[in-house]
């Protein structure tokens, strides 16, 4: 390989060229793009279900529905035994993997619809009011949670007297704490907030002083 030559892909703990880095950033989104696609429009790979277009003699199936692809091909055996019309349609896979196409046309029509009732919100506002709680949990997390990640960063007193009960409580689940959370703090926006305080104080109380250790000590 001459000087200018770019490192091999595989190559253990080699730099990427930007190209290359470009590249594989973007084939991090386009690899489960495709194989998304594959799933939701190749036939043969994963399509249990089967979409209507002729009932023929089976009663209990009718034109546009879904029904399951193996229970209808064991029911055209037994029609066809008797000299029946058996059933025909198209292979699907609506129901436990949309197709692309199908979620960004229900993305647009969430945003282009209405709400069923004048007093519920559009999707837009409901999106605006997840991330107002996001952003205020995360907030309160941080007021406490970045200086006290500094301190126990920079002084080994103070790591040792909060970190060990901080790395055993963050794996408590946050969501435990729903009912909690509802039955001191109301069924407002207060409970959400608490969550995300919950799920979110504790590793950066962790990351924040690993990195600080890090650190030039200069800096602190």
């Amino acid at each position: 390989m001459g000087p200018s030559a770019s490192p091999p892909w595989f190559r253990p703990l080699a730099g990427l060229a930007p190209r290359r880095s470009r590249q594989l950033w973007a084939l991090s989104f386009l690899l489960p793009l495709a194989l998304w696609s594959i799933v939701s429009y190749v036939p043969f790979v994963w399509h249990p279900m089967l979409r209507i277009t002729d009932p023929g003699d089976i009663d209990w199936v009718a034109t546009g529905e879904l029904a399951p692809r193996a229970d209808v091909d064991r029911e055209n055996v037994a029609v066809r035994a008797r000299g029946g019309h058996p059933a025909v349609g198209t292979r699907a896979n609506p129901v436990f993997l949309p197709a692309p196409h199908e979620v960004a046309r229900a993305l647009v029509t969430g945003f282009t619809t209405p709400p069923f009732r004048a007093d519920e919100p559009w999707l837009h506002q409901s999106l605006w009011h997840s991330i107002t709680v996001i952003f205020w949990g995360f907030l309160v997390s941080s007021i406490v949670g970045v200086p006290l990640g500094i301190l126990c960063g920079a002084l080994p007193s103070m790591a040792r007297l909060t970190e060990p009960f901080i790395e055993f409580f963050r794996y408590l689940p946050a969501p435990a704490f729903g009912a909690l959370a509802v039955a001191v703090l109301g069924i407002e926006d207060a409970p959400k907030i608490a969550i995300i305080v919950i799920g979110t104080f504790f590793q950066q109380v962790l990351i924040i002083a690993n990195t600080t250790r890090r650190i030039d000590p200069a800096l602190l």
